[in-house]
């Protein structure tokens, strides 16, 4: 009995080698279905909760206000979501008041206060990370941009006497720094130069030094 069934089983495999060798096709065939079946039930993350997360996470990320003020401070708020987050799953934020080199966030709502002092536009994203040593995968979710308003520069002192260099620059939402002098025959007791230069990109509240002209010392003689 066990002979018959064992020569069954034989003649059985033998056939279906000699089907195969006669038709490549058909193993490639088989071979792609057992592939493809594999992957079906078993999802990619499946040995893996961190991939998990960063595959499925969502998220919002908002500004405000929207546009920004240059010199001021604005909120950036975010908000991640995803299926069974682990701690090796973290969220990058990316944009100004930002060191996504150096911080990362938990997965879910989050905010943070950050200083405007860029011109033009100005961006943020979040992105979530899994930071599993098997996979490192990333992600980018969400991005939000604002344009900045209320661009400040330094206005122009050339000529002015210190008082009304001081008062310029109250004016312009500066305060006056440094006061050194120098010879100038043609700005004696006028500001002779500046720093920053007038036309500078700078942060309301931040100073500005000057040089006041002043006539050489004898026996020299301005002409």
């Amino acid at each position: 009995m066990r002979r018959h069934l064992r020569a069954g089983v034989t003649a059985g495999l033998r056939r279906w080698a000699v089907g195969v060798a006669r038709s490549p096709k058909a193993v490639v065939l088989v071979v792609a279905a057992l592939v493809a079946t594999a992957f079906a039930v078993t999802p990619a993350y499946a040995d893996d909760p961190g991939l998990n997360c960063a595959a499925t996470a969502t998220a919002t990320i908002s500004v405000t206000p929207n546009p920004v003020t240059f010199g001021r401070t604005a909120l950036v708020q975010w908000s991640a979501d995803c299926v069974a987050n682990t701690p090796e799953d973290v969220l990058q934020i990316t944009g100004p008041g930002f060191n996504p080199t150096t911080t990362v966030f938990p997965v879910g709502g989050g905010s943070q206060s950050v200083l405007i002092t860029q011109t033009g536009t100005v961006s943020w994203g979040v992105t979530v990370i899994d930071t599993s040593s098997d996979t490192g995968f990333s992600r980018g979710l969400a991005s939000v941009s604002a344009s900045v308003t209320g661009v400040t520069t330094v206005p122009n002192l050339s000529g002015d006497t210190q008082v009304e260099a001081g008062q310029a620059l109250s004016a312009a939402g500066y305060v006056l720094g440094a006061v050194g002098s120098v010879v100038d025959c043609d700005n004696v007791n006028r500001v002779s130069s500046q720093s920053p230069h007038a036309g500078t990109v700078l942060l309301p509240g931040s100073s500005v030094s000057i040089k006041i002209g002043k006539k050489p010392a004898p026996p020299a003689q301005c002409e």
